[in-house]
């Protein structure tokens, strides 16, 4: 998950599944919080950033089935 020219980061769904949202809008996220969980029919993957981050939109309701590739938030990194 690279930043683009604006430093905001597409987090997307690596597998299909359930999502669980953890994070709100306008949330400041810590390096290695969990941002939300996808329940697929055999793994769970769990997002994080690697960089302390703000929330800026999320693009899914939690509990719903995604397929994989779904963007799911939108966040930009905090220069430090």
């Amino acid at each position: 998950m690279l930043p683009d020219r604006d430093g905001q980061v597409r987090i997307r769904a690596n597998v299909a599944g359930e999502v669980e949202i953890r994070a709100q809008k306008g949330q400041v996220i810590a390096p290695g919080q969990i941002l939300a969980i996808i329940e697929g029919d055999q793994e769970i993957e769990s997002l994080s950033v690697r960089k302390a981050s703000e929330v800026l939109e999320i693009m899914v309701e939690d509990g719903c089935e995604v397929p994989e590739g779904t963007t799911l938030l939108v966040v930009r990194e905090i220069e430090e």
